[in-house]
């Protein structure tokens, strides 16, 4: 496995929050996700369970937050996107037949969350104010509209 993110549950959200900033370069992209950024794990219907995880499993957690993050900040295209969750996978140890799954479900139904709603930039918003002041702020390749307040 390699390196894993520090996560704490929210049990009032269902969600984990990043308690520190979590780096990594996935296929030569400088991937930075903010202390704080939430995420409710890997998307993976009940159904799907039994064949390849639930959707806090050790194995895909880190994974999903990478690809969580890209999906909000749009640093890279979703195909790019989509790629690096695979690699992550691999690289997390998932078996190649169940990163592929995992990955051709995220190709199929992606395009419905790519874009932000406006919930999704009320959380950007939020999220940004928290960490705006961070030397390093850059780094979180925020979306434009984010950073000018819009």
């Amino acid at each position: 496995m390699i390196n894993q993110p520090r996560l704490k549950p929210s049990a009032l959200t269902n969600k984990y929050e990043l308690t520190k900033d979590f780096g990594i370069t996935v296929n030569g992209v400088n991937i930075l996700v903010p202390q704080y950024f939430r995420y409710d794990g890997a998307t993976i219907p009940s159904a799907a369970w039994q064949i390849t995880f639930t959707p806090f499993h050790p194995d895909i957690m880190m994974p999903a937050l990478v690809h969580d993050w890209l999906f909000y900040n749009h640093q890279v295209s979703r195909k790019e996107a989509d790629s690096i969750l695979y690699t992550l996978l691999c690289q997390n140890g998932v078996d190649n037949l169940r990163a592929n799954m995992i990955w051709s479900a995220v190709r199929a139904g992606g395009r419905f969350f790519w874009d932000n709603d406006e919930d999704d930039k009320a959380y950007l918003r939020t999220l940004y104010e928290l960490v705006k002041n961070k030397k390093n702020v850059s780094k979180y390749c925020f979306p434009k509209e984010i950073i000018d307040g819009k």
